[in-house]
């Protein structure tokens, strides 16, 4: 098949869907379909050297669902993405996040000649964009030909708003990527044991309880990793500094790098306070083989399964006691990484690719949906 893959976000900001999307298209590359990714760009896209992969228009920041989101919108990324399309002629068009002011929904507005499949990545309890607009983007829910969401908890959210048949398509990776990755080592002059943070630096994330948290086990001789940037930056150093926690602060990392540093780390935590669908970080650190502390949220329950520490979230001093249980413990510690790479194969590409390549199928014997008319605001 011949499938173009549509991410909202910019490609060249990291996050959940543009990881998605990536091992996406590579799994189904390796299954011999053709893909064509086609996403925004937020800075510099000049020094992405992707093969298979279209800029379409500059995206803006922009506050949505405690977070910050690189989008591209209007009349011109709107004729860039028709433009694309076009030119790549796409059996099956597979728009991430279809509903949301960005390339997926420009697409969808646009696009009439194949049969859509959108996938829907978010989990909230509520949303205000989808309640505020849900006259016209139920309209374009409905131009979708096959509905997926990546977990229970996003399909409920996407169907508390629009009605209809979902397939559960849960995120995957490339597992022997992660398992077979070389740690950094001991080059890096880090003493002691150490606690990874991969993600986004913003407040729903948590890192800053996590530094509390480990100002809380300063005798244990554990240093902070930080990989990530974003808004929080300035807060979470200067709390740092006033805690007395020690922290490598590494940014940004590319995709090439990320492995290695899960490799490398003692436990992964993710101490996020909510408003999470999935938890992909989750998935990468146990093909790693790390050991993973994360917040008890459902959807990072459904995805550790058993094989992390659950803590409260938003609770620095049970954060303390679930971290100090793993690195103070090496017997757990090996048990722990023994379970993280069991339960990473669930979320293999090679398992899972057949589910989207069903939703494929099924669109294309549907056929795209009939268009009744032109989506106000969509350009």
């Amino acid at each position: 098949m011949r499938i173009a893959l549509v991410c909202p976000y910019a490609w060249d900001r990291y996050g959940g869907v543009q990881s998605h999307v990536r091992a996406l298209a590579h799994a189904l590359n390796r299954s011999g379909h053709e893909t064509g990714v086609m996403a925004p760009y937020l800075l510099d896209h000049s020094t992405l050297n992707e093969p298979g992969i279209t800029f379409v228009g500059r995206a803006v920041r922009v506050p949505a669902n405690g977070s910050v989101a690189p989008l591209a919108f209007g009349p011109l990324v709107a004729s860039g993405i028709r433009e694309a399309l076009e030119e790549f002629e796409p059996e099956v068009v597979h728009l991430h996040e279809p509903l949301i002011p960005s390339l997926s929904l420009l697409a969808l507005s646009t696009n009439a000649s194949a049969p859509t499949v959108g996938t829907f990545h978010a989990a909230a309890e509520s949303s205000l964009g989808y309640r505020g607009a849900k006259a016209v983007l139920a309209k374009a829910a409905n131009r979708l030909t096959v509905r997926t969401a990546v977990s229970e908890a996003a399909k409920a959210l996407a169907a508390r708003y629009f009605p209809g048949d979902y397939l559960i398509t849960p995120n995957g990776i490339d597992v022997e990527r992660f398992a077979s990755a070389e740690p950094l080592g001991p080059a890096r002059g880090r003493p002691g044991k150490s606690v990874l943070f991969l993600g986004r630096l913003e407040s729903r994330k948590g890192l800053e309880v996590l530094i509390e948290a480990m100002a809380g086990i300063s005798d244990l001789d554990a240093s902070l990793v930080v990989a990530g940037s974003g808004p929080e930056k300035r807060s979470a150093r200067a709390l740092a500094r006033r805690l007395g926690v020690k922290v490598e602060w590494l940014g940004r990392v590319s995709e090439a790098d990320k492995p290695r540093i899960y490799r490398s780390a003692d436990v992964y935590c993710a101490p996020a306070l909510g408003g999470e669908s999935f938890g992909i970080v989750l998935i990468e650190a146990m093909a790693a083989g790390a050991p993973v502390v994360c917040s008890d949220l459902s959807a990072f329950r459904a995805v550790t399964a058993g094989a992390a520490e659950l803590v409260p979230p938003g609770e620095p001093e049970a954060l303390a006691k679930a971290l100090r249980a793993v690195l103070a413990d090496p017997r757990r510690s090996d048990e722990m990484r023994a379970l993280s790479h069991r339960g990473a194969r669930r979320f293999s590409w090679t398992a899972l690719v057949g589910d989207v390549e069903a939703a494929y199928r099924l669109a294309l014997s549907r056929g795209p949906v009939v268009r009744t008319g032109r989506l106000r605001g969509s350009g």
